[in-house]
C-alpha cells in the first residue's frame, strides 16, 4: 500500500522526463551522424554515455530504499560496457585492459568505500575525510602506478600529482580534526 501517492507520481514523471530528454538527445546525435556520414560512428559515444547517465540517475528517482546502492550498481553495470564500446569505436586498440579497466575499477572501489563511509559513519566530517583520502591519495597513487606500468615507466613524475597528494592529505587531516572537534562539542 502506498501512503504517499504524490511521491510515486512525481518520481514516475521525473523518470519519464529524464528518459524522454536523454532519448531525444540520443536521437538527435544518431540522426545528425547518419545524415552526415551515412553510418553510426561518433554518435555512439554520446549515446553510450547517456545510457550510463540514465542508469546512474534513474535508480535515485525510482527507488525509495537503497538509492545509493542503485546509483552505484547502475554506474558499475554500464561503465564497463561503455569502456568496451569506446575501445571498439576507437582506432587505437590495446588500452582497455591494461589502462582503462584498472583505472575504472580503482575509482569504482574508491566510490563504493566512500559511499559506505557516508552511509555508516555518524560524523559526516570523518566520511568526507575518508572520501578525500580514498580519491585524492589512494586512487591517485594507484592511477599513477597503472599509468606508469602502461607507459613502461616513461611517465615523468609530474608536479600536479604531488600537489594533489599534498592537498588531499592536508584536507583529510583538516576534516579529521574538524570531525574530532565537532564530536567533542556534541558530547558536551
Amino acid at each position: 500500500m502506498n501512503t504517499h501517492p504524490e511521491t510515486t507520481n512525481s518520481s514516475k514523471k521525473g523518470i519519464f522526463i529524464l528518459t524522454v530528454i536523454l532519448l531525444f538527445a540520443v536521437g538527435i546525435c544518431l540522426i545528425v551522424n547518419y545524415s552526415i556520414d551515412h553510418s553510426f560512428n561518433w554518435s555512439l559515444y554520446p549515446a553510450g554515455a547517456l545510457m550510463v547517465v540514465w542508469a546512474t540517475i534513474a535508480p535515485l528517482m525510482m527507488m525509495k530504499k537503497y538509492r545509493v546502492l542503485g546509483l552505484f550498481c547502475g554506474l558499475t553495470i554500464t561503465l564497463i560496457p561503455f569502456l568496451f564500446l569506446i575501445q571498439w569505436l576507437n582506432p587505437v586498440k590495446g588500452w582497455l585492459m591494461p589502462l582503462a579497466l584498472p583505472i575504472a575499477l580503482v575509482f569504482l572501489s574508491a566510490l563504493a568505500i566512500s559511499l559506505l563511509a557516508f552511509s555508516y559513519l555518524q560524523n559526516k566530517r570523518y566520511a568526507k575525510a575518508f572520501a578525500i583520502f580514498m580519491f585524492g591519495v589512494v586512487a591517485n597513487v594507484a592511477v599513477g602506478k597503472i599509468v606508469n606500468g602502461f607507459l613502461d615507466h616513461n611517465n615523468v613524475e609530474d608536479i600536479s600529482r604531488t600537489y594533489t597528494l599534498s592537498v588531499s592529505a592536508l584536507l583529510t587531516l583538516l576534516f579529521i580534526v574538524a570531525g574530532y572537534v565537532g564530536a567533542g562539542k556534541a558530547n558536551k
